[in-house]
């Protein structure tokens, strides 16, 4: 028998949760995910992108970094491992290309991680590991063992060890934000979407900008928060993969063609000689239409990349529509293992991956 504390807690979190995590325990509780697993699966690969697995509300930086937890990252590979949706990515690639064989229609699963964070190392890949599953990890090269605190995570500690819980920016757009009115995730949204929209934007003045709105005495020292080589290393050992994450993270929409090929032939190269294997993927720094251009594509083909990755949609990738060079994928997070069940359950038969 459930206790009274706990249906106490059980109904504030049930109120808490949005409309949709309300419907995915609606639509779990009523083994819709096992009815949809009895019907035809459509020819398909779903992608899902994850960055950092850990606890969020014990670390200083962006929140919405954070994909799942340790607990919920287990349940969902066990989940994808136990009705055999998982791939790898060689078998995804051969889907992507057309060569697949013996396999007739089937729904596949590739899980990727982006930026190469710590915590990849020390908690996904572990998890991985002991289900026999594969994972992406998509690493940006200059980024690797060092402690470097990327841009949106500095603006997250700013905002939340600032004095300021409401402020006005200034660079560069002027608008007002409201945390106790609007919720700490949406407000570090809109501020991270007001220098990722803009055209040109200078970073160092942005963050400057912040800094003095936010009334924060700036970015201390960290520890390191980035996988290093030896790591690598021992992930591929592990029958992990790993692919291009550019070699600084731009948003390559925004800097010349001959810098995009740098960015491109840099980290392509010191992966491949740091790991002594051979890299085809790359995933394009937020991954949104506007992060990369045909040319982007066309570069990334000839860099070497036999697919490359971008980050926006709720949709599988089909036979019919298939775009070596923007190959879809989805975000994972702030969900339930009920609603990431009918996700995927979903996506299996039909092709979209029920937000």
């Amino acid at each position: 028998m459930v206790g009274c504390d706990n249906l106490a807690l059980m109904a504030r979190v049930y109120e808490a949760a949005g409309k949709r995590e309300r419907l995915a325990h609606y639509l779990s509780a009523g083994r819709i995910p096992a009815l949809l697993s009895r019907l035809p699966a459509k020819d398909s690969l779903l992608v899902l992108t994850y960055h950092r697995v850990g606890d969020a509300d014990r670390d200083p930086w962006d929140p919405a970094v954070f994909s799942a937890t340790a607990d919920e990252f287990e349940e969902q590979v066990a989940y994808l491992k136990r009705n055999d949706y998982l791939a790898s990515l060689d078998e995804s690639l051969e889907f992507l290309e057309g060569t697949s064989r013996g396999k007739g229609q089937r729904f596949r699963v590739l899980m990727t991680f982006d930026d190469g964070y710590l915590d990849n190392y020390s908690i996904a890949f572990p998890i991985l590991r002991s289900h026999g599953a594969q994972g992406v990890f998509f690493l940006c090269t200059s980024l690797v063992g060092s402690n470097y605190v990327p841009w949106w995570d500095r603006v997250a500690f700013m905002v939340k060890s600032g004095k300021k819980r409401k402020f006005t920016l200034t660079y560069p757009l002027t608008f007002e934000v409201d945390i106790e009115r609007d919720g700490l995730a949406k407000s570090l949204r809109n501020l991270l979407n007001a220098y990722k929209s803009q055209e040109g934007a200078d970073l160092d003045r942005y963050l400057s900008a912040v800094q003095e709105a936010v009334g924060c005495g700036g970015v201390p020292e960290a520890a390191r928060r980035f996988l290093n080589w030896q790591e690598a290393r021992e992930m591929v050992q592990g029958g992990m993969a790993i692919g291009a994450h550019t070699h600084t993270h731009p948003m390559l929409s925004k800097i010349s063609v001959d810098e995009q090929r740098k960015e491109l032939e840099r980290s392509h190269d010191i992966l491949r000689d740091k790991l002594d294997s051979k890299i085809d993927t790359l995933a394009y720094p937020f991954g949104s239409p506007n992060a990369f251009t045909n040319e982007t594509k066309n570069l990334a083909r000839e860099v070497g990349f036999r697919a490359a990755f971008s980050y926006h949609g709720t949709r599988a990738n089909h036979p019919e529509a298939i775009d070596l060079y923007d190959v879809k994928r989805v975000n994972v997070g702030d969900q339930s293992l009920p609603r990431f069940r009918v996700q995927t359950s979903t996506s299996r038969v039909t092709g979209n991956f029920w937000p």
